[in-house]
């Protein structure tokens, strides 16, 4: 149900802008997206990857950012997908592409995607490169995440210990930090950071670095928060009120709330910097 709630916000933003705001070559663009978005998201449809509500939620998530993003929003996005679908045990193994469990719903395509796509809506409106920049964090604190994920947790294993009182646990234990992880999601927070360097005219050294660090520093509070929170109700009260995917802490929200914070500490920095 959430993950439908989204998907109507985006899509109403996006035909409100695309009204309002946009002139013939965001049209031109919107529409190429629009196109592109559909075969893609299509595809993995048919290839078990993604649920109905996934699907519309990769569209939407695809069409915002190429075509309110431009090359620079596709760039990155892409990026972070085909880094991550290459470390991934899932993308790689015959037997999870065959397991339904495999299949990405909206709410997972949007715990990473939602705060980039918010802020790109806010940038192509006001133009400020301070919403570029807290996006694009974002997207550095997704590509940490999954890489000291896919690569501290299955690829190497090694000594894991939990975040909040550093007592051993096992490697892929929520809220686990490892050596091999960390240098992960250091490298993971750069390489989109670097590449934001290299692809965005007028992007400093010390933007490249407050994106990367932003990005890094959110896959410690994703851990903070999974070690903290995750598995348990926050308030069983708040049920009758909210949907259950609210109250109850699972992986989405843990990411979505560290990704989140992410590109607000990337925004308060560039702000006092005022770079």
């Amino acid at each position: 149900m959430l993950d439908r709630l989204i998907n109507i916000f985006f899509l109403f933003s996006l035909v409100f802008i695309f009204i309002l705001f946009a002139n013939a070559e965001d049209h031109l663009r919107i529409t190429l997206a629009l196109l592109l978005s559909l075969s893609c998201a299509f595809l993995a449809f048919i290839l078990n990857w993604l649920t109905l509500d996934g699907l519309t939620a990769a569209v939407l998530f695809g069409l915002i950012s190429y075509g309110l993003g431009g090359l620079i929003g596709a760039l990155i996005v892409l990026a972070f997908f085909i880094s991550s679908s290459l470390l991934s045990k899932d993308m790689i193994s015959e037997e999870s592409l065959l397991d339904k469990k495999f299949r990405r719903n909206g709410l997972q395509v949007w715990s990473n995607g939602f705060w980039f796509a918010l802020w790109i809506i806010i940038w192509f409106l006001s133009k400020e490169r301070i919403f570029l920049v807290a996006g694009v964090a974002s997207m550095a604190f997704a590509t940490a995440d999954t890489w000291a994920s896919e690569i501290g947790g299955h690829r190497v294993k090694g000594k894991t210990w939990l975040v909040t009182n550093f007592q051993a646990v096992k490697p892929g234990t929520d809220g686990g930090i490892s050596v091999i992880g960390t240098i992960a999601s250091l490298i993971g927070a750069f390489f989109i950071g670097g590449l934001f360097w290299l692809i965005e005219p007028g992007v400093t050294l010390l933007t490249f670095l407050l994106v990367s660090i932003a990005g890094f520093l959110g896959s410690f509070i994703d851990s903070w928060i999974g070690a903290s929170f995750q598995g348990i109700e926050l308030n069983k009260r708040l049920k009758n009120i909210f949907a259950r995917q609210i109250t109850y802490v699972d992986n989405d929200l843990v990411n979505w709330m560290a990704a989140g914070s992410s590109s607000v500490v990337a925004l308060f920095i560039f702000l006092i910097a005022g770079h």
